[in-house]
């Protein structure tokens, strides 16, 4: 019998997203600076030869056949017509809900691992078009190091950003993409793209879908008024963490240290590229 083999799965920051256009399909073309951070979950995962696909000690809110690891598992075998399947086991660290990747980062570790454990030899940017099919974040986890992100978060330009320390803060409240999404509204007409670049990404760190997000989640403001007395507070994805960051770890783990009495937070780090790399 084989063993299970953890990997870890590591979560993502937006540096900055700006959305800008709408496919047919409703997807949404966006530039933003994807950064990898130290925040793992982990993602065991023991080949079978019985072809079966299992998610074992499920612990979700939603059926494990919603999972995207279970998604991703079962759509590498269909596209790829492999024999064998997998006994899939999630220890999840990074919250949900959060705009962190856990998920989408699950997903692209399941495919990654059973294309190589599979003996399957797709290449990379094959992985990447069918971790597109299960979600936006999916594509920049198969390719695992930190990028400017074009298209629908699936063309990538690899860049350095330098080592810092983040502060996350994530509310009590789950904020699925999707409601965010559904409520916005840009006018498409008067967007400049070539002034949205890495660097104006990373240095002002706007996001498009706060706005959404503080109008269906009002609390969100309050968090980030706490939060703009050590620097300037910004949301990754669709939310709901808020987070800020820090070029000296020892003011990090200072304001960390304050926060933490009052909130969920996480203090991490960049990461120049994920372990799976």
């Amino acid at each position: 019998m084989n063993k299970f083999v953890t990997y870890l799965a590591p979560a993502k920051l937006n540096l900055g997203l700006k959305i800008t256009g709408k496919r047919n399909d409703g997807y949404h073309f966006l530039k933003t600076v994807f950064c990898l951070i130290d925040l793992y979950d982990e993602v065991n995962i023991q080949i079978t030869e019985n072809g079966k696909i299992s998610l074992v000690e499920h612990k979700q809110a939603w059926p494990f056949t919603d999972d995207l690891s279970y998604r991703a598992a079962v759509l590498l075998q269909e596209y790829s017509g492999a024999i064998y399947g997998a006994n899939i086991k999630l220890n999840k660290t990074i919250p949900s809900g959060a705009g962190l990747g856990g998920g989408s980062s699950n997903a692209a570790t399941v495919l990654l691992v059973l294309n190589k454990l599979w003996g399957l030899n797709l290449d990379k940017n094959e992985l990447i078009r069918l971790g597109a099919t299960l979600g936006a974040d999916v594509p920049f986890f198969i390719y695992g190091e930190n990028a400017l992100a074009t298209g629908i978060g699936d063309i990538f330009n690899p860049i350095d950003i330098p080592e810092q320390y983040f502060i996350l803060v994530k509310p009590s409240f789950h904020i699925p993409t999707k409601n965010i999404f559904a409520h916005l509204n840009i006018d498409f007409t008067h967007i400049d793209e070539i002034n949205i670049t890495a660097e104006n990404l990373i240095m002002h760190k706007q996001n498009d879908l706060f706005k959404v997000a503080t109008k269906l989640y009002p609390q969100l403001q309050n968090i980030v008024n706490d939060l703009s007395e050590y620097g300037t507070p910004a949301m990754t994805g669709s939310g709901s963490v808020i987070y800020l960051s820090f070029f000296d770890k020892n003011i990090a783990k200072k304001v960390a240290k304050i926060l933490e009495s009052s909130y969920n937070t996480y203090l991490v780090k960049r990461l120049k590229e994920s372990p799976l790399r």
